[in-house]
């Protein structure tokens, strides 16, 4: 379902700077736009309400509470995002579009029931060990619920194209955000932390609120096939595990070290490594625009390279096969190359800013200390994500599987070592993860370069066949149709 690149491509049609801008500006704002709204809207609140003359120990609750909510909301729900963006495009090519809103209404019930099981015991750690006030757990709870559920309705909001009420219904929320918690700060008379937990939770819930009656009205019919969606829980395992096991390798190295010395233990529920944490925050956003490099290389050049190969194989002849695999490849290459070299001079720029100033805007230096080797680990990260896209597109589950496994594992093995090293190397264990899953990425992408037709012909389902889809005889209507016109 390559929406997002008929939009970039009218942009591209025409060569030239400008355009150029526009279609970064446009991916950008789809891609991290959302998540720098939600950093930006933080921040002020921490600014204007003053968070530096709060106690030390009521500002490790908010932070962890904020960071503990995003992080496992993310982990939770990037599994099931996969498999039903997978469900919804054969939904599309079907034309079934009833089963789409039912599938939303179950994915989403089953991620909010998984949600809030997760919840209780935090629940009732933070309110019997750490002694913290219910109004302040219950807002907890609303905000991980309200993250849970725009998290997965993203799918189904980039299935409508409309891109741009994804940016809008952030920026209502964060506004909401920002107010709710000020007027709780001046006027109502609370503290700096309820007063950002309420109105984080606030702004949190009306989005999902948003997302939620948004994509009930875009997909205005429901079927009665609540279940269908979930054989492809099943179908899909591999590509389920793939991008559970990469969430997880982006996340375990932090993992690891909140058990080692220097560790912090908030409301006797929360660990936490706040010099370890607050580098591997820069430096993925030291890195976040290889993903805007990404969308706007896969979604425009690689796309049309690939779908002019598939084109040759249903229907064309020999040479058009090789013409397009020749094709599809070179582009392939230049566009890593291309992405690779941006972001090495947009990761430079920002690096030598935070190594001149880092410590002068208020990081330790510890973090400083850190961040240098953690910055070229998640360049490779997010380069290896690029390389398991492009697995997706050949139809590699096993090959993406793998990737995401042994990114996982390396990166976990390594971390339970590194933690011991010197300071500098406490980013190896992820960075020898990254080398591990990237190089085996690359290799693989290169494996199929030289048995594609092979790979094609013999393994690859050019039409999905599942059971439980009525697709066969949805392209049989069609055709009927087709020689009765």
């Amino acid at each position: 379902m390559a929406g997002i690149g008929f939009e970039l491509k009218k942009i591209y049609r025409k060569e030239s700077i400008s355009r150029g801008m526009l279609g970064v500006v446009y991916s950008s704002l789809v891609t991290i736009g959302p998540m720098m709204l939600v950093i930006v809207a933080i921040l002020l609140l921490y600014f204007f309400l003053g968070m530096t003359k709060v106690p030390y120990a009521d500002r490790e609750l908010l932070s962890s509470t904020i960071l503990y909510t995003f992080i496992f909301s993310v982990i939770l729900t990037s599994p099931f995002n996969v498999i039903f963006s997978r469900y919804l495009a054969d939904k599309f090519y079907t034309e079934e579009y009833s089963n789409i809103l039912a599938s939303y209404y179950m994915g989403n019930s089953i991620c909010c029931i998984i949600a809030t099981l997760l919840f209780l015991p935090v629940g009732w750690s933070l309110r019997v060990r750490g002694e913290i006030d219910l109004p302040f757990i219950i807002a907890a709870y609303i905000q991980w619920i309200s993250l849970v559920i725009l998290f997965f309705a993203v799918i189904y909001l980039h299935a409508t194209k409309d891109y741009k009420i994804i940016a809008l219904f952030f920026v209502i929320g964060m506004a909401v955000s920002f107010l709710v918690s000020f007027a709780f700060y001046k006027v109502a008379g609370l503290d700096a932390i309820h007063s950002i937990i309420y109105g984080l939770s606030l702004g949190f819930f009306l989005i999902a609120v948003c997302d939620f009656s948004y994509i009930k009205r875009y997909f205005k019919s429901v079927s009665n096939e609540y279940g269908e969606c979930m054989h492809y829980l099943w179908s899909f395992k591999r590509l389920l595990g793939a991008n559970f096991l990469y969430i997880l390798g982006l996340y375990v190295h932090n993992f690891v070290f909140w058990t080692v010395p220097g560790r912090l233990f908030v409301a006797s529920t929360y660990y936490s490594h706040q010099a370890y944490d607050m580098a591997s925050c820069l430096a993925m956003f030291t890195n976040i625009s290889v993903m805007v490099s990404f969308m706007v290389v896969v979604e425009t050049r690689f796309h049309t390279a690939y779908k002019e190969y598939m084109e040759g194989v249903i229907g064309g002849t020999y040479k058009m096969i090789v013409k397009g695999r020749k094709k599809l490849f070179r582009t392939l290459s230049q566009q890593i190359i291309q992405v690779f070299g941006t972001q090495i001079a947009i990761t430079s720029v920002v690096f030598l800013f935070m190594v001149l100033f880092g410590k002068k805007i208020g990081f330790d230096s510890v973090t400083m200390t850190i961040y240098p080797m953690l910055v070229v680990a998640f360049l490779g990260i997010f380069m290896m994500y690029g390389n398991i896209i492009y697995l997706y597109y050949f139809a590699d589950m096993t090959g993406a599987f793998l990737t995401g496994a042994l990114f996982f594992a390396a990166t976990l093995t390594c971390s339970l070592f590194s933690n011991k090293w010197p300071i500098p190397f406490w980013g190896a264990g992820v960075f020898i993860g990254m080398l591990v899953g990237w190089t085996y990425s690359f290799f693989r992408i290169r494996w199929i370069e030289r048995n594609l037709d092979t790979f094609i012909f013999c393994d690859y389902k050019v039409v999905d066949t599942m059971k439980s889809s009525n697709k066969g005889k949805v392209v049989y209507r069609k055709k009927e149709r087709n020689a009765a016109g």
